[in-house]
């Protein structure tokens, strides 16, 4: 049987600051690392540290890359 994991609660970090923006999350979603205009500003600031990236699109919703 697979382990289900529970989709983490953005509702308490992302706001409509956020909004078309690019963010950089701890591997836990706890918090914020970086926010950038790009994937490429944002991987930069993280630089190796392992993150969850995403962008955050105008009307809620989400899609993460792992990297």
């Amino acid at each position: 049987m697979e382990n289900v994991v529970e989709a983490p609660d953005f509702t308490r970090l992302i706001t409509e600051e956020h909004a078309n923006k690019w963010i950089a999350l701890t591997p836990d979603y706890s918090d914020i690392l970086a926010v950038g205009d790009s994937l490429a500003d944002v991987l930069a600031k993280t630089g190796k540290e392992k993150v969850a990236v995403m962008q955050v699109p105008s009307r809620g919703g989400y899609a993460p890359i792992f990297r």
